[in-house]
């Protein structure tokens, strides 16, 4: 956290699914599943391309590819209320997601005495994601949150964190870090002009993809709390691991 501090940072806007959310990549499998049992086959390495985009972009993108002389908004619409059905089923029972850390909360409780706000921001729509936030018990640990389904478009553009900046009337988006756990949330970053952009291997990206456009990786947000410590950067020792995996 001193890293924040320093840097006097403002707000903390955090991706969840990945990176405040441990959900063992059950979005990625559930969109698989969804297209494939609506008959639009999906190839085991066109998933990477998923990754921290908006759910709904994912479905129109694959549909729409794959489709000729069809409806494809109804198709899409179709697949939206299949997807959702589907997480509902799987999300919620059997303790399936938590999060990504026991002391997370407490964590943002020492962020926001230090004068940081902390949001959340998704790819996912935005009654599902205040399910997840009322599911772990992180309404009243938060300042705000948003969906890709707010603004035009979702991540790599900048629009949930730029509205995030008027929502806090913060005037310069140097004093916003981003962390998440895809290239599009470090492209998020970098296209809102945050002025720290930080990786985190608890989710579906590697080290190597996440360096290249952040400023920094960690193994897990937790590590925020203390980047004084001799594990605050990472090495290439950890570019086996597979987070998605965990």
């Amino acid at each position: 956290m001193s890293r924040l501090v320093s840097k006097n940072i403002k707000l903390l806007v955090c991706d969840m699914a990945g990176t405040t959310v441990n959900e063992k990549g059950i979005i990625y499998k559930t969109l698989k599943n969804t297209l494939n049992n609506m008959g639009f086959k999906v190839k085991n390495e066109q998933v990477r391309n998923w990754y921290g985009k908006d759910k709904s972009e994912v479905l129109r993108t694959h549909i729409s590819q794959n489709t000729a002389g069809k409806d494809i908004e109804k198709l899409v619409k179709q697949a939206e209320k299949n997807l959702l059905e589907e997480l509902e089923e799987t999300y919620f029972k059997d303790n399936n997601v938590s999060l990504m850390d026991y002391n997370l909360l407490i964590f943002f409780e020492k962020l926001r005495s230090n004068g940081i706000k902390v949001a959340l921001n998704t790819g996912y729509p935005s009654e599902f994601q205040e399910k997840i936030i009322d599911h772990l018990h992180m309404r009243n640990h938060i300042d705000s949150y948003i969906s890709s389904e707010s603004v035009s478009h979702g991540r790599p553009h900048p629009y949930m964190i730029d509205k995030l900046a008027e929502e806090f009337k913060i005037s310069d988006n140097k004093y916003i870090a981003k962390i998440g756990d895809t290239v599009p949330d470090m492209l998020e970053g970098k296209n809102a002009n945050c002025g720290m952009v930080i990786g985190t291997l608890t989710g579906a990206e590697n080290y190597e993809n996440l360096a290249k456009n952040a400023d920094f990786v960690v193994k897990n947000i937790m590590e925020l709390d203390d980047l004084s410590s001799p594990y605050q950067f990472l090495t290439f020792s950890f570019l086996n691991l597979n987070p998605i995996d965990i």
